[in-house]
């Protein structure tokens, strides 16, 4: 029997000051780190700041202002070329940390810390006290400031790092969550929102338009919680509380599923997709900020079990990528394993979501639902074009099995795909190295999610060695 266990990751543990017996995994971690501080900081318009570039072109190690193409799939107005957005390099944050812990050397957590007290005291808006990060803002280098032109403040579908804002700078995070506010049609807990606020302007959203998808209600509920979580007030908690509701309350009876987006017209909005365990995923990660709140656990297990049984269609192997809401396919369409471009259904989270689960709560069905899932990408050639944040998903959720089932060789998995991505996505010259989005392109670019392949380059290395350190790398 699958014995429960805490959901940390794992990260190597070099000996301060050792200089021998690294991994290639560390080396390239470390390699890429040092490249980033290097090349990568802020030094191209009037003010230098510890920011770090989101793209970088490593045919001379600059940072472009413009001209560099966007990579299949990906929104130009999602980006951040000249600047920074510091939503795209939060695992990146996190593996400096677990660097300074594993080296010895504490100008990677010195180096992670500057930048994040940098954004807080010059990346909030005076008036909401959102952030200029996520799926539109950034901080433009050459103009040395916000580019408000992009106007909407929208969380990205991985976790806000809200754990390490707030050891930086407790009361800029505590603003910033308080700002969400801002995306609800009302202030109070419970309401309906858009999932687009204005970054400048102290405004309650219209409905008319607003488009309020499942996952972002479950994004916001786990930022209240740790709010709640960090302050005590019941207010936050209440704020949760509502948000846990929101979907949940429209599910059908006899099923358990429930649509992807309240009061959005498009046929497709009225289906369950994956989005239902990207909501059961947050309300369960809430659920650890407020355990004594018993309906975040129990609404996050009964929603990620209703999509999982029925999603998977046993007889085709595979998950739908939608359903009506009485449980019937809408359409043939099974979700792929690799990932190649923006909207498409991902099978590879959704297996770290199953393994998160069967981690914390010692689910049976869940860690099996994380092999199925881990076995279609193994059965599955990588594509040429697949997104290294793919690669960099396949890896840790390799070494997510592998703590759940260490004797089940899913560590040598993780080490065929660490191998597949140095060998597509590494380059280097001299001194410097990164991973590039894309085998032949010449960028590295943080949207494209290498943090993710550095995460579990250093948990991988942690397995090796049997040196570790704790870190949080869920999504």
């Amino acid at each position: 029997m699958m014995r429960r266990r805490e959901f940390v990751a794992l990260a190597p543990g070099l000996a301060a000051g050792a200089k021998k017996a690294e991994t290639p995994w560390m080396e390239k971690v470390r390699v890429f780190a040092d490249t980033l501080l290097r090349v990568g900081l802020d030094r191209c318009g009037a003010k230098e700041t510890p920011a770090w570039a989101g793209v970088i072109d490593t045919r001379d190690w600059s940072v472009p202002r413009a001209g560099v193409p966007a990579a299949p799939g990906i929104r130009e107005s999602d980006r951040a070329v000249g600047g920074a957005n510091l939503y795209h390099d939060s695992t990146t944050l996190r593996v400096f940390g677990a660097l300074t812990e594993a080296t010895g050397e504490a100008r990677y957590r010195r180096a992670a810390d500057g930048y994040v007290r940098w954004f807080l005291e010059n990346c909030q808006s005076p008036a909401t006290g959102l952030l200029a990060w996520g799926e539109h803002l950034y901080y433009d280098f050459f103009r040395d400031g916000v580019a408000v032109e992009r106007k909407n403040h929208e969380l990205l579908e991985w976790s806000a790092p809200w754990d390490l804002l707030w050891a930086v700078n407790a009361k800029a995070t505590a603003r910033a969550i308080e700002g969400l506010k801002y995306h609800h049609f009302e202030d109070r807990p419970g309401t309906l929102y858009n999932r687009h606020a204005a970054w400048e302007r102290a405004e309650h959203q219209r409905e008319k338009g607003a488009q309020p998808w499942i996952k972002h209600s479950a994004e916001y509920a786990y930022s209240w919680a740790f709010l709640y979580s960090k302050t005590g007030e019941r207010r936050w908690l209440d704020w949760a509380v509502g948000e846990a509701g929101l979907y949940w309350d429209r599910r059908d009876g006899k099923t358990g599923l429930t649509l992807s987006c309240i009061g959005d017209p498009r046929e497709g909005s009225k289906m369950a997709s994956g989005g239902m365990a990207q909501l059961a995923y947050w309300l369960r990660k809430t659920a650890a900020l407020a355990p004594r709140e018993r309906v975040f656990r129990e609404r996050a297990r009964a929603l990620v079990h209703a999509w999982e049984e029925r999603a998977y269609d046993a007889g085709r192997g595979g998950w739908r990528t939608a359903l009506w809401l009485n449980g019937t396919a809408a359409g043939d369409g099974l979700a792929a394993p690799w990932h190649f471009a923006y909207g498409e259904n991902e099978l590879l989270p959704y297996g770290r979501i199953a393994a998160y689960f069967a981690a914390v709560d010692g689910d049976a069905l869940m860690v099996d639902a994380a092999r199925r899932v881990a076995r279609a990408a193994a059965g599955t050639e990588v594509p040429g074009n697949a997104s290294i944040e793919g690669l960099g998903i396949a890896v840790n959720l390799m070494m997510d099995l592998d703590g759940l089932e260490p004797r089940g060789g899913w560590r040598q998995q993780a080490e065929r795909y660490a191998r597949l991505a140095v060998e597509r996505y590494w380059r280097q010259e001299g001194e410097n190295g990164m991973f590039v989005r894309l085998p032949g392109d010449p960028y590295y670019e943080a949207k494209t999610g290498a943090g993710f392949l550095l995460a579990g380059l250093l948990r991988l290395d942690g397995a090796v060695t049997g040196k570790k350190v704790k870190g949080d790398w869920t999504l």
